[in-house]
């Protein structure tokens, strides 16, 4: 686009100056090169998007066979084909198959449409605890909590009634948002989970939020975010960075409940990730992610830090 703006630039001056011949040639060739160098450009583009999709395919068709066997033996062990389980071996044996379904329906999404494209993603809502939904979710993550070290604090609204929400699609966006948390927090630090319900456009909202006491992104970093493929640097002992889709996925899926995602400081030093549900009034589903709007509140602090 600032070729293009450049090259008209030179086109008006070349017309508006009276220019003698040899400058009128200097100019076509800039302008000629201008043009060749924003074509250049654009095929470059389509190419970068071309392997892109192509990989995306590729991780999720690696990705199924795998998970089918490993959801296949969950299954015989939940059905204790092999022998009676305690209580505690069917409590694990439950997460790891209900961890293996979230991945299945992720893999789902990356296999049905890039998300690039913007397409919608389909819910299925129906009245959910939200707060219940959380505390599983944070039961089944407590092994790699303790793995870093890390603490959790929880700080949830009082009274919260039943959302009409998915929840399968909720705890894929908290999911995301606790392992960014986790992988860019300070080890032996803490992370943050709370709701609160408040106003937002004049509608009531859940809002829930994951912060951290990592860096933090710089506030210039924070809306492209969730645009897909966009990926932050990487922690130095981590040097294989993801595919840079999951917050794109989860922007869409918030989206998809009328809601919003956006990223901002955290009081603990770090990034917070918010997104809000509707509380109430229209019925959530198939909304399309457009650009991601700015929550309320959005702090412009902490910009030293990196982004990821």
């Amino acid at each position: 686009m600032e070729l293009q703006i450049e090259a008209e630039a030179l086109r008006r001056r070349s017309s508006a100056a009276g220019c003698a011949p040899e400058d009128l040639r200097q100019l076509g060739r800039a302008l000629a090169d201008a043009r060749s160098r924003v074509a250049e450009l654009e095929r470059e583009l389509a190419r970068q998007a071309r392997e892109r999709a192509e990989l995306v395919h590729l991780v999720g068709h690696e990705l199924r066979n795998p998970l089918t066997v490993l959801s296949g033996f969950g299954r015989l062990l939940e059905d204790e084909a092999s022998g009676p389980l305690n209580e505690t071996q069917r409590h694990y044996v439950a997460e790891c198959l209900r961890a293996g379904r979230r991945l299945e329906r992720f893999v789902g999404d990356l296999m049905a449409a890039s998300p690039e494209t913007g397409n919608p993603l389909a819910i299925d809502v129906a009245e959910t605890d939200l707060h219940r939904t959380l505390a599983s979710l944070l039961e089944s993550l407590s092994p790699m909590l303790a793995e870093r070290g890390l603490r959790i604090e929880t700080d949830f609204a009082s009274g919260l009634p039943r959302l009409l929400v998915d929840a399968l699609r909720i705890e894929q966006v908290v999911t995301n948002l606790l392992t960014n948390a986790l992988r860019y927090g300070r080890a032996g630090g803490c992370v943050r989970l709370s709701t609160r319900v408040r106003h937002e456009d004049g509608r009531p909202v859940v809002e829930v939020a994951v912060e951290d006491d990592g860096p933090g992104i710089p506030a210039a970093d924070r809306e492209r975010l969730f645009a897909p493929y966009v990926r932050g640097a990487q922690r130095a002992d981590e040097p294989n960075g993801g595919l840079g889709i999951g917050l794109a996925i989860c922007s869409r899926i918030v989206a998809a409940h009328a809601g919003r995602i956006c990223a901002e400081a955290s009081p603990l030093g770090g990034a917070r990730l918010v997104f809000t549900l509707p509380l109430a009034g229209r019925r959530a589903g198939g909304a399309s992610s457009a650009s991601v709007p700015a929550c309320a509140g959005v702090s412009s602090g902490d910009a030293r830090s990196k982004a990821r």
